[in-house]
């Protein structure tokens, strides 16, 4: 991340349907004497359907898309085969987060050999910094991002008459007033203690940095002050029992939400169409969006990014040409940006993707869910304000599952959260200079 997310406004063209779509870039050539089978590894909902149109322009190329489930489950597989020399796909989807990690087994194609960098200039600036973190070598092409928001149940709130906060002083007076009003049933909000880039994510938002490349090294700061902060708010809030600890994803946590007994929540744009999706009926229509709270009353909305990805192509693709076309294809078509958007609810990474109608379509999810309004400009509104310094460092993966080991133990009330913030910062950096890394 190198310079401000902000959005690219580009030439609007017309499409035969006379609906406004932003103009698709030009695509390099395809060899149409070379007949090509793409194997691509996602995790996105109905990929399977969006790639038609691709085939259907690129008839000499064929897309197998294998699901292999989200995240953790596709990289364990891609590292082993990465590792391995063999069984890797010619193209993968990974979180911006684990996209170091994956870099450093020198299993990724360096896309700048095949016109990569032509397309900076279509996504949201901050993106590129994500894939591309030297401005040289192109390790993927983004697909989606994911500013932060609060979503909420809009019956809840005017039920127990609290306002939408716009500060993190007022949530925490208002999930007091729910639990208080309903008698502990009622939960304003929830607290991930299993997913580190949502936690960091809100101490993202307060300008908190991670990881910084120094030179040659690096440096870590896990146990940051505004991650202590940030830490310290939630914890208070839940030994008051005012927020829940639901795991997220879960089918507790779907129950709980759509039974109204989970009133709110803090989720990256790609979240409103999980809601969508897997609630389906239930509450459908009660649900809001609204811009993150801030730690100071302002107009200017500050704001974190949680997940969102990139497709790379493997050193393994015997077609990588072809494969880095398809990825360019898949998150600069204005077709294929609309059908992840509304099969997945896939936020895009490409500048003129956000001006996309579909975006902004009231009478399609994940909008319709969420009461027919429309959430894309609210996201939008936290994609500018995301702190576009930060980094993620190799090591982020043991990291990641670190963290809840830590989360765990605070939550058993054996560690403070600034204990569990200080033990995570040691044993995370222990491993690092372990496995090489020069670190401090």
């Amino acid at each position: 991340m190198k310079k401000a997310a902000l959005l690219v406004t580009l030439a609007l063209g017309i499409s035969a349907l006379g609906s406004a779509y932003a103009a698709d870039p030009a695509f390099p050539k395809a060899d149409a004497s070379k007949k090509v089978t793409l194997e691509v590894w996602s995790w996105v909902p109905g990929l399977d359907k969006t790639v038609a149109a691709f085939t259907k322009a690129y008839p000499n190329i064929s897309v197998k898309v294998v699901n292999l489930g989200g995240g953790p489950n596709t990289y364990t597989k891609l590292q082993t085969a990465l590792k391995a020399g063999n069984g890797a796909p010619d193209v993968a989807q990974i979180e911006y987060g684990f996209l170091p990690a994956f870099a450093d087994t020198g299993g990724l194609v360096d896309l700048a050999k095949f016109g990569a960098n032509d397309y900076k200039k279509y996504f949201v600036p901050w993106t590129w910094g994500q894939v591309s973190p030297e401005g040289k070598a192109v390790y993927a092409i983004p697909q989606d991002t994911g500013p932060f928001a609060m979503v909420y149940r809009e019956d809840i709130l005017k039920k127990y008459n609290v306002a939408v906060p716009k500060t993190w002083a007022q949530f925490a007076t208002a999930a007091s007033t729910v639990n208080t009003k309903s008698a502990g049933k009622v939960k304003l909000g929830n607290f991930y203690a299993t997913f580190a880039p949502w936690f960091m994510a809100l101490a993202w938002a307060d300008g908190a940095q991670f990881f910084k490349r120094d030179g040659d090294g690096w440096i870590q700061t896990l146990n940051n002050p505004a991650a202590k902060k940030a830490l310290n708010y939630w914890y208070a809030m839940i030994k008051k029992g005012d927020v829940s600890t639901v795991t997220a994803f879960s089918a507790d946590y779907w129950n709980a939400a759509g039974a109204g007994q989970i009133g709110s929540n803090f989720e990256a744009a790609w979240g409103p169409g999980g809601y969508a999706g897997s609630l389906k009926d239930k509450s459908a229509g009660l649900w809001r969006a609204a811009p993150l709270p801030q730690w100071t009353a302002s107009s200017t909305i500050k704001s974190g990014n949680w997940g969102g990805s990139a497709n790379i192509v493997s050193t393994q693709s015997k077609n990588p040409k072809e494969a880095t076309l398809f990825a360019l294809w898949l998150n600069l078509s204005s077709s294929a940006i609309s059908a992840n958007w509304v099969n997945g609810g896939l936020f895009p990474a490409s500048a003129a993707g956000l001006t996309l109608p579909v975006l902004h379509d009231k009478t399609k999810n994940p909008s319709k869910f969420f009461g027919s309004t429309d959430i894309s400009s609210v996201y939008a509104q936290g994609s500018k304000g995301v702190n576009v310094n930060f980094q993620w460092a190799p090591w982020f993966p043991f990291a990641n599952d670190n963290y809840n080991k830590q989360i765990d133990l605070m939550l058993k009330g054996k560690l403070t959260p600034d204990q569990a913030l200080d033990a995570w910062q040691a044993e995370v950096m222990a491993d690092a200079k372990k496995e090489g890394y020069t670190v401090k």
